[in-house]
Parts: C-alpha cells; structure tokens; sequence
C-alpha cells in the first residue's frame, strides 16, 4: 500500500478509510489505475447481492468512496478538500468529483460497473477543464477576469466560488445555462453575474416594492470594508466591536450588496432597511438548527450563508433560553458559522472563533457577543 502513503498529503481524511476499507476486502486490491478500478467495480457488485442494512451500506460507501477519489487523485491528479464535514476531490485548476455520491449512485444502479464507467468518464471530463463544474468555471474565471480585472478568485468548493473582495458567488445557475448552450451563452449568463458584484460600473437600482422582500443581512469585517473601491459606498451599519452588517439583494442563487445611495432612494429611513432584512432573516429561521460542538459549544447551522447574521435575530435570546437559562454568549466568525456557549464558556468559545476566522477565506470576527433580549452587544473583556 505505498500508493496509498504517498497519496498522505493530498488525500487527507480519504487515506486511512480507504486503508480500512482495502484491508476488508478479499482479495487484495491488485494496485491503482485500470486493475485497481475493475476491483472496485467488482467489489460494488458483490456488495450489491448481500443482506445488509443501513450501517453497513454507510461503512461500505465511506470506505469506496474514499478509495475511489484516491485512484482519481493518483490517475489524474488533485486532492481532496473539505469544507463544513463535506469531502469533495478536487481534479486539476477546476475540476471537481464527488466520489460518495458516484458509489451510492452505482449501488442504487441496475448496473453497477457501467455507472461507475459513466461517472469515471465524468471525473476525467473535469481533469481537462471540460466537465460540468470545470467548464463553468473556466468561463467564469475568464469572463471575469476580463470584466473585473481588479478581482480574484481566493477560494472554491464545487460551483461556490469566493473572491478576494468578500463576496461569494454560487454558480449553480450558470451551470445550468452551460450544460444544454454554448460556451457564447455561458459566458454572457457569466458576464450578467459579475456585473452584480461590488464595485462593479453598472449600477443597478431595485425599487423598494421588489427589494422589501429579498432584502437579509450580511455581517461583514474591516478588512472587507477597507477592500472595497473608495467609489463603493455600501450601506453599513455597526454591530459592534469590528463586526459591521451590510445588506444584501437575493435573486435565487445570487445575492449582491447595497448601496447608499440606492437605500437612500427607496425614501424611507436607514433604519427601515435594516429591520426589514433582519425580519426577512427572522422569516427564513423560525426553525433554527442548534448542533453540538461538544458539551459546551452550539453551532447555528441553516447551511444558507446567513448562519453568522443570525447572530441579529430578534428572539435569538428567548430560543436560547428555551434550550436552558441564563447568560448566553456567541461569535460569528465568519459568514456561515454562529458559535453559542454559556457564559462560562467563553473562553473555549473564544479559541474555537478564533481557529474559524483564521481558516476561513473570508472571516468576519472572533469577537464576542453577549445575546440579550435587545440584540447582541460587544462582550468587554
């Protein structure tokens, strides 16, 4: 199994399940490339005629899975990347497979051996930039790169893609464009997404009667306001400490910042904005996903980006102490995390918030709020 030592820097997690999966297996795989996939696929056919239940379809498509992204990484390069527990591989500059989903898929197919064919084409697709999620980013990596030369790409899971400038774009909606058009129409549903990005010449306005409804906040940092365009006036507003929330426009799967100038135009207070996109927030969290860290530690996770601007939400104090009494405190250190512990906590809460911010590609703060019935407020030191 040296392959599979060699695989140790790229392929993280994937390297001991797919060790344990190889050694229960009989026989012994013969090796990578060609003979190491027909053993897999003999292995999925083999396990499709067994009396199993739900643990063991789990363990079985844990360990292929991972053996299966770690054949591709060793046949056609890459690494596997991980982000809020979901395991992806990772094939050339933007290819990306699922090696999960291609062994559940082949274990619920009629024939095993020719789905898991199908999807091996589809990985090898990707490694040349011309798969379903490659394609899409290589047009929108060259469509932006033309229109928003100022711009970069810092981060990318699959078709979410992070830019330098904070903000963070699902290209879920130009892959379905690319998938059935030309890479004409590809580009120019690409260009349409990247002029809704800050700092963009094409200033558009919403009236207030379709922007009421798809407005939400955004909590943002210093170092995203500082990167912004001195041209780029967003509507800002102080939360606390150097946490700042921002508004932003949902269409769908696309979301882009709002100005000044165009609240300002909507004719009503400041103020009336912001309570808005909070009750808007309120609507889409009347059932709030509270999961364990650990003993002390909550996570909020919805898993929409608006996990951290939950941190605003008006009754965020009496669910809390719904789940038990007394002082609450959380961070939100970056867009799709809320972290909440009791107040003798904090100090574990503290170390987690700052381990999150430093690894996330746009972190908001590790700063530490006290939850109280009128909103969060700067927790003092």
């Amino acid at each position: 199994m040296d392959w599979l030592n060699a695989l140790e820097d790229v392929g993280g997690g994937l390297v001991p399940a797919a060790r344990a999966f190889v050694d229960s297996q009989r026989p012994p795989l013969p090796g990578t490339g060609a003979p190491g996939i027909r053993w897999l696929a003999t292995q999925l056919e083999d396990f499709v005629d067994r009396d199993t239940d739900g643990g063991d379809d789990d363990r079985f498509v844990e360990g292929a899975g991972a053996l299966l992204g770690l054949l591709l990484i060793d046949h056609l390069g890459g690494r596997t990347r991980e982000r809020d527990g979901c395991h992806r591989v990772q094939l050339g500059r933007f290819g990306w497979f699922d090696p999960f989903g291609t062994i559940q898929e082949a274990l619920d197919a009629e024939d095993p051996r020719e789905c898991l064919s199908e999807y091996l084409s589809v990985a090898e697709r990707e490694a040349d930039e011309n798969g379903p999620v490659s394609r899409v980013m290589r047009v929108f990596t060259s469509t932006l790169g033309r229109e928003r030369p100022d711009l970069d790409i810092e981060s990318q899971f699959e078709l979410t893609v992070d830019l330098n400038n904070g903000a963070s774009v699902d290209l879920a909606s130009l892959e379905r464009v690319a998938r059935d058009q030309d890479d004409d129409a590809a580009t120019e549903a690409a260009r349409r997404i990247i002029s809704m990005l800050p700092g963009s010449n094409t200033q558009e306005e919403t009236p207030w009667n379709e922007a009421a409804t798809r407005l939400l906040p955004r909590l943002v940092s210093d170092k995203f306001l500082a990167s912004l365009p001195s041209e780029q006036t967003l509507y800002i507003d102080a939360v606390g400490s150097d946490v700042h929330l921002a508004l932003q426009l949902r269409y769908g799967t696309r979301a882009r910042y709002v100005r000044c100038a165009e609240v300002d135009s909507w004719a009503l207070e400041r103020a009336a904005a912001r309570q808005q996109a909070i009750e808007n927030l309120a609507a889409k969290s009347r059932s709030l996903r509270l999961e364990r860290v650990n003993d002390e530690i909550l996570r909020v996770r919805q898993g929409d980006g608006l996990d951290g601007a939950r941190l605003l939400l008006p009754d965020l104090a009496a669910r809390l102490a719904r789940v038990e009494p007394g002082f609450w405190v959380a961070a939100a250190p970056h867009r799709d995390v809320l972290l909440l512990a009791r107040g003798e906590a904090v100090d574990e809460l503290h170390r987690r918030a700052q381990d999150a911010a430093q690894r996330a590609p746009h972190p908001v703060s590790p700063a530490m709020f006290a939850i109280t019935p009128q909103g969060p407020r700067p927790l003092q030191g």
